[in-house]
């Protein structure tokens, strides 16, 4: 991998350990270093002052003429995975089992002593065919159905923002009920200095925020709600910014294995959208 560097937010060469091309906007053990060789979990902190921030030219990872093993002062944590068994196969092979049982022992395949199949009632009577009277067709009544015509009053929206879909920036509202901005913690900006701001509350930013550090740091990316404290329904979301050309939303949602329902749902996105490098989007994380 050459070195290079790119007008994004933050460093290009963070991504996922199965998506390079996708990293978090903020500290996370999701987040890997395709700089160093092999690929590395990066530091919380390391990723704070440097990966995230327009300073990630100073990472030493990065300056390097050659891709390096990432030093053991900024490595991180690996994430760890936890395995969910999948029951469904089970109950159904036991199932299929129990049911093979029963059929084999009421067709006296198998027997247990005590046990004796029941034996169907065999009928010997001679069935004759009844004849059926043959009834001539008639016409067929002509139903004449009359249009109604129905007045349908119409709803007028209210919109915050125009309606025209452009490309995801920060600090520009988006989406309706409630209305979302992605918004970049600035020096000296806390909860309630951005729940003030943007007149909702620090427990309604904290609610739809995935694993949101406990103190907010220059540089984090929040999704935050405007003009309201009611998140009630909303998932906890995660700031991603588009690295790759010629990608549309459903693209992206195959890509990712999300809900493109969802994604279109949440980021107020039309059907077939092409996402710009650089554009952010906000994902819905369910556990």
């Amino acid at each position: 991998m050459d070195k290079k560097r790119n007008d994004t937010l933050f460093c290009p060469f963070l991504g996922f350990e199965d998506d390079p091309t996708t990293a978090l906007a903020y500290p996370a053990k999701l987040n890997f270093c395709f700089r160093a060789k092999p690929a590395a979990p990066v530091s919380l902190a390391h990723q704070r002052d440097k990966c995230l921030t327009e300073f990630y030219v100073d990472c030493p990872v990065f300056q390097s003429e050659n891709p390096i093993p990432l030093p053991e002062s900024i490595r991180g944590e690996r994430k760890s995975k936890t395995f969910q068994f999948n029951w469904v196969p089970l109950v159904a092979l036991i199932a299929v089992v129990i049911i093979g049982l029963v059929a084999l022992l009421l067709t006296g395949v198998f027997t247990f002593r005590g046990f004796t199949p029941p034996l169907a009632d065999i009928s010997t009577a001679t069935h004759t065919p009844a004849h059926l009277p043959v009834v001539p067709l008639s016409a067929e009544p002509t139903t004449t159905v009359e249009a109604t015509a129905t007045l349908v009053p119409t709803v007028t929206a209210t919109w915050l923002i125009p309606g025209k879909h452009t490309p995801r920036a920060l600090e520009t509202p988006f989406g309706t009920s409630p209305q979302l901005v992605i918004h970049k913690v600035a020096a000296g900006e806390g909860f309630i200095l951005l729940a003030e701001k943007f007149h909702t509350t620090a427990d309604a930013i904290k609610a739809i925020n995935y694993q949101l550090p406990d103190s907010l740091w220059e540089n984090t990316l929040l999704v935050i709600p405007v003009n309201t404290d009611d998140v009630a329904g909303l998932p906890a979301f995660s700031v991603v910014e588009i690295r790759a050309e010629g990608m549309t939303i459903e693209s992206y949602a195959a890509r990712m294995q999300l809900d493109v329902e969802m994604l279109k749902k949440y980021n107020d996105l039309p059907e077939g959208y092409s996402f710009q490098i650089g554009e952010m989007l906000i994902v819905p994380m369910t556990e």
